[in-house]
């Protein structure tokens, strides 16, 4: 991983418990992170440029989707 993506990855993980689930008869589908916690997490990490960051983690969060989701 280059060092310009360590604080998009450490704002991902630290949002790793925030995820927004559908739960039905098929089991659970995650739709993805839930952006008011995600905004909590850069404002409590001093994120200046906020925009850049949730660029960078939705990159992240759509690879972890194709993950956990299995498409």
């Amino acid at each position: 991983m280059w060092e310009e993506h360590w604080p998009a990855l450490r704002v991902f993980l630290a949002c790793r418990t925030q995820w927004r689930v559908i739960a039905g008869m098929g089991g659970a589908v995650h739709q993805g992170l839930d952006y008011p916690a995600l905004e909590s997490v850069m404002r409590m990490q001093g994120v200046e440029d906020a925009a850049a960051m949730l660029e960078q983690v939705q990159q992240l969060e759509g690879g972890a989707l194709e993950v956990i989701n299995g498409n």
